[in-house]
């Protein structure tokens, strides 16, 4: 499989065009003695090798690698705000200047322990960040929790982005909880039956479920995020394997492009359900304590 994000490939496709473009000159030398407005063949298509080696190097060598680079959406893990066969639109420069934020939708080099059998390594993610370094997030029963870092209060988060689809297959919801720097979950199959607590997707011992049960929810790690999909109860996503390092962070969701029908803005389709209910990017209520920790 071509692989553009290798340079050596992106090179190479340059020096082709130059190479047929030589060898154009070589066998259709361009008449000196015609006028540039001539349309002789040889001269008209030199100078469109010419604008596409130019067009395509600033593609492949400045804008892909460094500005925007266009996503593919092949799975439901994100719906109902990005939808399988959605094409966006990806900002590499906003996280070379800062670090991903609450909410903000994020593309993302899959840890290894997130790949399935058969996925490549290296594959890209897309998911939302729920939880930043130093912030303490936790899940009950569907609802996030969270303390931003330095602050003293948790907030219950309003998800207007999420959806929980009920049918056989897919767990009615989770709890997740990060204890000692590691992420642990526990599926419901039913209303108010909650499994096992687990671990990358394995259960923990019996002699351990007490233990998380019981734990105080820590914080992200520093370089850590934690991502969630949108569908979440149809993700693979940190509820199961854990956090994204910083390094694996490739660049912010911003436009649908593709198809016309789906044409917008990331935020807008995740915070504003309704032209006529806007929804602050961040709607969050304060508690006094954690709940649902035991």
């Amino acid at each position: 499989m071509l692989n553009m994000d290798s340079w050596f490939w992106r090179i190479a496709i340059v020096l082709a065009i130059v190479v047929v473009r030589e060898f154009v000159r070589y066998l259709f030398p361009p008449d000196p003695n015609a006028p540039a407005d001539s349309g002789e063949g040889s001269r008209w298509l030199i100078e469109m090798l010419d604008s596409a080696a130019i067009a395509i190097g600033l593609v492949l060598f400045i804008i892909q690698p460094f500005l925007l680079q266009a996503f593919f959406i092949p799975s439901g893990s994100m719906e109902n705000t990005l939808l399988i066969g959605d094409r966006l639109l990806v900002s590499k420069l906003v996280y070379r200047l800062e670090d991903p934020s609450f909410q903000d939708v994020v593309v993302f080099r899959a840890p290894e322990v997130a790949l399935s059998p058969g996925t490549p390594e290296g594959s890209d993610f897309i998911k939302r960040c729920i939880g930043t370094p130093g912030d303490t997030v936790y899940v009950v029963n569907r609802q996030v929790y969270r303390k931003a870092k330095g602050e003293s209060t948790f907030m219950k988060v309003t998800e207007p982005y999420t959806k929980w689809k009920e049918e056989a297959g897919l767990s009615y919801a989770y709890d997740m909880k990060i204890v000692n720097d590691m992420v642990y979950s526990r599926e419901y199959a039913e209303p108010g039956e909650p499994g096992p607590w687990r671990l990358d997707g394995v259960p923990l011992p019996q002699s351990e479920q007490a233990y998380i049960s019981g734990a105080k929810p820590s914080t992200v790690p520093p370089g850590k995020f934690l991502m969630l999909g949108d569908h979440r109860n149809n993700s693979n996503d940190g509820h199961v394997w854990g956090f994204v390092p910083r390094a694996n962070v490739i660049g912010k969701a911003i436009f649908v492009f593709w198809p016309p029908t789906r044409l917008g803005m990331l935020d807008q389709k995740s915070f504003l359900p309704t032209r006529q209910t806007p929804v602050q990017k961040t709607p969050l209520t304060p508690i006094n304590q954690p709940v649902g920790i035991r």
